[in-house]
């Protein structure tokens, strides 16, 4: 009986202790996952990268390729009729650019000219090519305005040369009136005027009055 007794004690010992090295490995087990999970949330909250940081890390972006310049000696625009619209080219030696409408006609023309004297002009017309305005400013010749309406003898001419200033009004019937400096033919010889005068002209120019 007594053998029985201490057998049992000892298989209950046994047991309790088997109970108490279960809990022993849970504990361990949980302590392990919360220091794991302590680690993670450490480093899930730490302060991001400034941008600064970022690009320092960022490898530099590849340089663009292809060509930085197109050479040709002639562009031309065509609308969706095949119709040319524009045209960049060269007239001569000199460059210029013209802005056609459905028909063909230059109606907006930036150019330099080509001949003597040199210098950019601005040419605009209308779908008939009677009406225009032309500005320019030409070597020796200074900025020039010209407004001509349906008739070519009418006319308004505005002109800034190294000399002095000029505007001269034109009518269909041929006469003309010239304020500013020129040259107006007076007894056989040729006076030169200033910026306060004023020639009236007829027909083949003829001088009709003039002040001063």
């Amino acid at each position: 009986m007594s053998e029985n007794r201490e057998l049992a004690a000892l298989l209950s010992r046994v047991e309790r202790l088997e109970k108490e090295n279960r809990r022993l490995k849970r504990g361990a087990l949980a302590f392990l996952l919360l220091i794991a999970s302590v680690g993670l949330m450490a480093q899930t909250r730490q302060t991001p990268p400034t941008s600064s940081q970022r690009q320092k890390g960022r490898a530099p972006a590849p340089a663009p390729g292809g060509p930085t310049a197109v050479e040709a000696q002639g562009f031309i625009l065509k609308d969706s009729n095949g119709h040319v619209r524009a045209e960049l080219g060269l007239t001569g030696s000199a460059p210029s650019l013209k802005f056609k409408d459905e028909d063909g006609s230059a109606l907006v023309t930036l150019a330099l000219n080509s001949d003597a004297p040199g210098g950019p002009l601005l040419l605009l017309s209308d779908p008939q090519h009677h009406a225009s305005v032309a500005l320019s400013v030409l070597e020796h010749a200074g900025p020039q305005l010209s407004l001509t309406g349906e008739r070519a003898d009418i006319q308004v001419h505005m002109a800034v040369a190294p000399d002095g200033t000029t505007l001269e009004l034109s009518d269909k019937d041929g006469f003309t009136t010239s304020i500013g400096n020129g040259v107006v033919p007076k007894n056989g010889q040729a006076k030169q005027t200033t910026a306060a005068s004023i020639v009236l002209y007829g027909k083949q120019r003829r001088v009709l009055w003039s002040v001063p």
